[in-house]
């Protein structure tokens, strides 16, 4: 289900909190909240609320090359009709994403570091449900919601940087199933992207045969300056290839730059 993107008060006490984890035997003091959002799983195991929270950490105290991290929370808010208190399927995807994204050496995603899960104490507000972890590199840049107020220019470099990405994302198996600027962090200093919010990815484990540059700039809402629907091709940037009956897929990824490239360059 979609989620509530609404402000709760279930995790007021985080800020400043110190979690060990004991997989890297590192210490981390939870920062700011970045984001939260409230979901609706429904599942074999029953129908359940869950809190997701995106926060920066520091390392306080232990070894290991990371002195800053994010660190993603997801608090059970309410009872599985079997009474048990397993992680949802969503929290477990991201992390085996992650893990797995990982130890493939993927640049275009964040580094999992580790992860750790707890039952939530008589203070909190699920007492017995599941309270899980993911500490993950803190990758540079900001996310393409501010799409929108970057030059044309910038928005070409985005997308090119964007394209390189998801390309090498898809090579790995992988395919996202909430494509929107949001989930696309662009660096514009080394001209990079990473893609986020892994609990929305699925591998697949096919093999990877290209993809169509139209098609994917469309889904993930980068085929205009402002935000639209994915058929909405009016107004929309000069490197955006038009609507053809064939497409526009390429099998590799110096051909599709390259043609990308050439449509700002004539």
């Amino acid at each position: 289900m979609d989620p509530v993107l609404a402000r709760s008060h279930h995790l007021d006490w985080l800020p400043g909190c110190k979690v060990h984890f004991r997989g890297t035997n590192t210490y981390w003091r939870i920062d700011e909240i970045l984001t939260e959002k409230i979901r609706t799983h429904d599942e074999s195991r029953g129908t359940i609320e869950e809190l997701t929270c995106v926060c920066k950490a520091t390392q306080i105290n232990g070894s290991g090359n990371w002195e800053e991290a994010i660190v993603k929370i997801k608090q059970q808010l309410s009872p599985w009709d079997d009474g048990s208190n397993d992680i949802s399927s969503e929290a477990y995807r991201e992390i085996e994403n992650l893990q797995k994204l990982t130890e493939n050496h993927c640049t275009s995603t964040p580094t999992l570091i580790d992860t750790i899960a707890f039952d939530q104490d008589t203070t909190m507000c699920f007492p017995g449900g599941y309270l899980v972890f993911i500490l993950m590199e803190k990758v540079p840049g900001q996310d393409l919601g501010h799409f929108n107020s970057l030059t044309s220019e910038q928005r070409d470099d985005a997308r090119l940087a964007f394209i390189k990405a998801l390309w090498e994302f898809r090579s790995h198996g992988f395919y996202h199933h909430d494509p929107r600027r949001q989930n696309i962090i662009w660096d514009r200093y080394s001209n990079k992207c990473y893609i986020v919010d892994l609990e929305d990815a699925e591998e697949f484990g096919l093999s990877f045969s290209g993809l169509d540059p139209l098609v994917e700039f469309s889904l993930w809402n980068l085929h205009g300056k402002e935000e639209k629907s994915p058929d909405n091709h009016f107004d929309d940037d000069p490197m955006i290839p038009h609507e053809r009956q064939d497409g526009w897929m390429f099998t590799y990824l110096e051909d599709v730059i390259n043609f990308l490239v050439s449509r700002i360059r004539c």
